[in-house]
């Protein structure tokens, strides 16, 4: 992922952010089936599952802004800042 598409993620407010901005860039390959956003452990980071309506759109998804295949999706990691409380 270029590293002006990481900022514009990293700057979610919160995980249903991140997967609604996801979902944004994505509609140029389909409306995603699945995506799921998830907290990774203690870093400040997400990891992102996603899945779209065909697994033979995931080689496009990778090209263009990176990640790596798993199970029938493409996985991100994505940094994001936690809010100091």
């Amino acid at each position: 992922m270029n590293k002006q598409q990481l900022e514009k993620l990293a700057a979610a407010a919160n995980a249903e952010d991140l997967r609604r901005a996801l979902e944004a860039l994505c509609q140029p390959f389909g409306s995603p089936k699945n995506i799921r956003v998830l907290p990774y452990g203690r870093s400040e980071e997400y990891v992102c599952f996603l899945e779209l309506a065909s697994p033979m759109l995931n080689s496009s998804i990778i090209e263009n802004f990176g990640g790596f295949y798993f199970a029938n999706g493409v996985a991100f990691r994505i940094p994001f800042k936690q809010a100091d409380g």
